[in-house]
């Protein structure tokens, strides 16, 4: 038989349960490789990793902060616990990629189930490396997943490799669950772990309601918008919609209540002021710092969005990285003599935090 079963599961012992957050799961023998310590980011985020072998039934994480949560990981089929010491892998990649579900041979198919989590929108890296045959593949699918089922496998390079090393997953969770189904594709299949990264909510800050900085001729505008303007009294809004992940973004920024006229989308590396914006022309300046312009549209009917078309996306243009906290805003024209003697006004401001 190509796998030993060896080991019996392990279970994590945590104080009451916390908030869900990002997770990190190292799946395997925990035994002669014991789980990755917690600067190891792998291709997600670095934070505490928690062991779990199989089968796993209800088991207990903790947070990258190493606080106890309400997620609990369960499994349904495959083998137990195997282990392999690949001479290419070393180090941390070791501890993560050397030990394994082994999932079986062909036609076999493995369930883990995630529970307990705050609905939101996430990444999910699944690890599904054979550290003994680099012919080995498995088949990663995430259902309800925008991203299509990926067949994981290959040489280590001494880096992880999205299609060698692990697959990634968008998945927008509801009512707390999050299922994973891993098949074998060819020879045995096997999972490493997981990651699972929360997409931070969208921000909204330097808002002309009256809540922080004064509008510069009294021109407060609606709740979270900016200052107001000369076609709309509640004033421009800036909104996002999307995964905000430097490996799969789908960011789209929506700027709507505004003239139509020329609108320039543009990124910063801070808040000014705090989050209580200055004045500026019609409005409150917010995307401060080192500023990116994004691009330039017209509005119609009083909106545009960044990117369209053949834009590039907003973590490219922008030159984000994982972990990057930028304020996005727009500036828009509105030449009717309204306020002050300047020809334009601003949205309020975004706050993103950037995923791997």
């Amino acid at each position: 038989m190509r796998r030993l079963l060896t080991r019996a599961p392990a279970l994590l012992l945590l104080a009451a349960p916390a908030a869900a957050q990002s997770l990190n799961v190292d799946v395997g023998t925990n035994v002669a490789f014991p789980a990755p310590s917690s600067a190891y980011a792998a291709a997600g985020a670095a934070g505490v990793w928690n062991p779990v072998a199989a089968p796993a039934s209800q088991a207990p994480l903790v947070g990258l902060d190493g606080l106890s949560t309400a997620v609990t990981l369960t499994s349904l089929g495959g083998f137990l616990n195997f282990d392999y010491d690949n001479p290419a892998t070393s180090g941390e990649a070791g501890l993560l990629l050397d030990d394994v579900q082994d999932l079986g041979g062909p036609t076999s198919m493995v369930t883990w189930s995630f529970a307990g989590l705050q609905d939101g929108e996430y990444t999910l890296f699944t690890y599904a490396w054979a550290p003994d045959n680099a012919s080995f593949r498995t088949r990663v699918t995430v259902p309800g997943s925008p991203d299509a089922a990926v067949d994981v496998g290959g040489v280590w390079s001494g880096a992880h490799v999205e299609g060698v090393s692990h697959a990634r997953h968008r998945a927008s969770v509801s009512g707390g669950a999050l299922v994973v189904q891993l098949a074998t594709s060819s020879g045995f299949g096997s999972l490493n772990g997981f990651q699972l990264v929360r997409a931070q909510p969208f921000e909204a800050l330097c808002a002309g309601d009256g809540g922080g900085a004064p509008c510069p001729c009294g021109n407060s505008g609606g709740a979270g918008r900016g200052c107001a303007n000369s076609v709309d009294a509640a004033g421009g809004l800036l909104q996002a919609t999307g995964w905000a992940s430097v490996g799969s973004d789908s960011l789209a920024l929506l700027g709507s209540g505004m003239p139509n006229s020329s609108a320039l989308y543009f990124q910063g590396t801070s808040a000014a002021a705090a989050g209580a914006g200055t004045a500026f022309g019609d409005g409150l300046r917010c995307a401060a710092g080192s500023v990116v312009r994004l691009g330039t549209k017209t509005n119609g009917a009083g909106a545009s969005q960044y990117p369209t078309g053949g834009d590039p996306s907003v973590s490219v243009r922008g030159g984000v990285a994982p972990g990057d906290t930028r304020v996005y805003q727009v500036w828009y024209r509105n030449a009717a003599a309204f306020c002050t003697a300047d020809t334009f006004n601003l949205t309020n401001g975004l706050r993103v935090q950037w995923a791997p």
